[in-house]
């Protein structure tokens, strides 16, 4: 008696994890969402210095809110906008909070273009430089990170 019943309980955990399994494989780039959105520790300082050092404010002021800015978009606020930006319905990027949303500007602009007219190309493409995700380090892009997130 005691065990069928153990065999049972087994199977009543068992069972609901391989349904995650299996439906968690059933979706394409779910498991790399999921890994871009785990948190990172990045340096706020550091990330400064990185970006007067890499000139991103030749292109986007982070001392007025966004949008904004004529070649680019403002980033005074940031963070903030981020938060909202991926929860819109206009929003069809992979990032699930305002960090990942960040990174994934930086690393892949493409994926989601902020509406305004200056900022895309003739081809429809971000006029962010499309490299950094090859430039930079992991590091330096969770130190910009860090920053840009200190921008409310």
């Amino acid at each position: 008696m005691r065990r069928v019943v153990d065999r049972r309980a087994r199977r009543l955990i068992l069972l609901p994890a391989l349904m995650l399994i299996i439906l968690g494989a059933e979706r394409p780039g779910s498991f790399q969402a999921a890994a871009q959105t785990v948190p990172r520790r990045g340096d706020a300082t550091r990330g400064g210095e990185l970006f007067a050092k890499l000139a991103c404010a030749s292109c986007h002021d982070i001392t007025t809110p966004w949008p904004g800015g004529d070649v680019c978009p403002n980033l005074g606020n940031i963070a903030t906008e981020a938060a909202r930006i991926v929860r819109s319905r206009e929003y069809r990027g992979k990032a699930r909070d305002a960090a990942g949303y960040i990174r994934e500007s930086i690393v892949e602009p493409n994926a989601y273009i902020v509406p305004g007219s200056n900022y895309r190309t003739a081809e429809g493409r971000s006029v962010m430089p499309p490299d950094f995700a090859q430039t930079l380090t992991r590091e330096e892009i969770d130190d910009l990170v860090a920053f840009l997130m200190t921008r409310r």
